[in-house]
């Protein structure tokens, strides 16, 4: 725990939604070095600011939900990030691969105080429009403490979750560890379809197979074994054998 002294603007959605985003997406544009923290990362206005912002060599390091990172939504998003060069991390709770990463915050070394962004809006195109809360404020202490954390989550990450990152190489300053979690997933079946030996499609072919020669073959023992069915005579033929 730490504590900070600082003036707040305090946002409460959705009466405050588009203001909120504005000021949002408005200090996306600072050209100075960011870290984001998301669960939900889908607004399109923000992954497009955060490219242009990138390609003019602000670095911008991303530490996203692995649960989310692989969604319909999101997950094309994440692509266009990665593509762009844009350093992308995909992780979990260090508490464990099957806790979620819920935060939805980030900061910028802008001058001469950090700005710091926090709240229970996701990122997204309907978040702003939910009941939820964003703070904005400057503050060193904060900045610092949320860095560290990031830094630390992102170690982790690729430590424990190297199968499931998207860039092919650690970013600079990761220090890799030994895994601290053996439970932890590989990449998830979104991103790569399930592989099949031979071996296991041959015995599921066979099995198909014998299950239809079996039911073909229970089939015909009915239709063989089964009684005749009467046959119908009509009133005419009653009448003339009368």
């Amino acid at each position: 725990m730490f504590t900070i002294t600082t003036t707040v603007d305090c946002y409460l959605l959705p009466e405050d939604g588009t203001a909120a985003k504005d000021v949002f997406l408005e200090h996306l544009k600072d050209p100075y070095e960011m870290w984001i923290v998301a669960y939900s990362f889908t607004l399109v206005p923000m992954i497009d600011e955060i490219i242009a912002n990138a390609a003019g060599g602000a670095p911008i390091h991303i530490y996203l939900d692995l649960s989310q990172s692989s969604g319909a939504a999101e997950k094309p998003q994440v692509a266009r990030l990665v593509a762009a060069g844009v350093e992308v991390t995909i992780g979990t709770s260090p508490a464990g691969t099957s806790y979620i990463t819920h935060t939805k915050g980030m900061t910028c070394s802008d001058t001469p105080v950090p700005w710091c962004w926090e709240g229970s809006v996701n990122f997204s195109a309907s978040g702003w429009l939910q009941v939820n809360t964003a703070m904005f404020f400057h503050s060193q202490a904060w900045h610092d403490a949320f860095v560290a954390q990031f830094d630390s989550l992102r170690d982790y990450a690729w430590t424990n979750l190297r199968g499931v990152q998207l860039m092919k190489e650690p970013p600079p300053g990761v220090t890799i560890g030994p895994s601290a979690d053996a439970n932890a997933p590989s990449t998830p079946a979104s991103w790569a379809p399930a592989k099949t030996s031979k071996k296991t499609t041959e015995k599921a072919a066979k099995k198909s197979a014998k299950k239809a020669a079996k039911k073909a073959a229970a089939k015909h023992t009915k239709k063989s074994t089964s009684a005749p069915k009467p046959v119908k005579t009509s009133k005419a033929s009653k009448k003339s054998k009368r």
